[in-house]
């Protein structure tokens, strides 16, 4: 069984708060990484000196590049991920903990299946000072069972064009296929939808059900985790129209689609992955242009429920009623 050259690829950004507990705990894994690569992103606080001292003894090597003039996390990682030599690379926040065997057991997916793409686990959702808040992320995602075993099957694709489940910090890629992810796209999307959604129409995914991370939630999180109340996802569903995220989902799934048509082997006429790809650009394209009018949207919402969309690409009947009545 061959053994991959594992990089870490981590960004920062006034980070000092945490960084040191997480640089921690990628010292204590059960199989060290070959390489730690950090791109800070402009930090004020003591976040490089912290990075610096950490890296005087690490027990692998460390790179860290810092930039004068903030970059956003996407850019960022982005520049990380450029920098790594291994051909696995694992992707780190700043803010979490990894459990001791993280890169020992994504690793041996890769291992053991060459064919393998992408891996990626759940986690624990801690808070501040590291105590459980009661929910993992997959819970929190709801990335359930079902859709779990989707993603066993080969399903990917039809999974995370739903929804964005392979959280960075818990997912693991082959390097390869940076060619096709750079440049990422300039979208308010972050990295690892891109990476996840791009992958899987490539190779398999592999998913581990055990938290191998402490995932902590603070005040300072870019993203963070949506709660599951009926009143937050009433608010957050008001605000995903506020901003008209379904723009966002239309420009996303058409630069993926392109991106998928422009390297080999390409995206045949018919295909299913094309096929997925376009539909899912056409719903968000539809949710995006609803006219404000609540007769003008009736028929386009009953549209799209009777082709099944809402359901395939969205939340049922929670989304259709987001489109017919907050709106307008």
């Amino acid at each position: 069984m061959p053994r991959e050259k594992i990089s870490i690829a981590m960004a920062t950004c006034e980070g000092s708060a945490f960084v040191q507990q997480q640089l921690q705990s990628l010292a204590e894994q059960t199989r060290l990484p070959d390489e730690l690569v950090i791109c800070d992103d402009a930090s004020t606080d003591q976040t490089v000196r912290e990075i610096e001292t950490f890296a005087q003894s690490a027990p692998f090597p460390v790179r860290l590049e810092g930039t004068q003039e903030r970059k956003g996390s996407t850019a960022n990682f982005e520049r990380a991920i450029s920098m790594c030599r291994g051909s696995l690379i694992f992707l780190a926040d700043q803010d979490d903990l990894w459990a001791t065997h993280k890169i020992e057991t994504l690793a041996k997916n890769f291992e053991n299946r060459p064919d393998v793409g992408l891996a990626f686990s759940n986690a624990e959702i801690v808070d501040e000072t590291l105590t459980p808040i009661g929910d993992d992320l997959w819970d929190a995602l709801f990335f359930d069972a079902s859709d779990q075993e989707r993603v066993r099957q080969g399903e990917a694709p039809a999974v995370f064009a739903r929804r964005v489940v392979a959280a960075g910090t818990t997912l693991a890629f082959r390097a390869d296929f940076r060619d096709i992810l750079f440049p990422f796209p300039d979208l308010p999307s972050v990295h690892d939808a891109w990476v996840a959604f791009i992958i899987a129409c490539r190779a398999p995914c592999a998913l581990v059900n055990d938290p191998l991370i402490r995932y902590r939630l603070h005040g300072q999180n870019q993203i963070g985790i949506r709660q599951r109340g009926l009143v937050d996802q009433f608010r957050q569903a008001r605000a995903q129209v506020a901003r008209n995220a379904f723009k966002e989902e239309f420009d996303f799934f058409s630069l993926a689609l392109e991106r998928l048509q422009d390297h080999a082997p390409g995206l045949p006429a018919g295909s299913p992955i094309r096929r997925l790809i376009e539909e899912k650009r056409d719903h968000a394209g539809s949710r995006s242009a609803m006219p404000n009018f609540f007769w003008k949207r009736l028929p386009l919402v009953f549209r799209e429920w009777s082709s099944g969309r809402y359901a395939r690409y969205g939340y049922g009947w929670k989304s259709a009623a987001q489109d017919l009545w907050l709106r307008g």
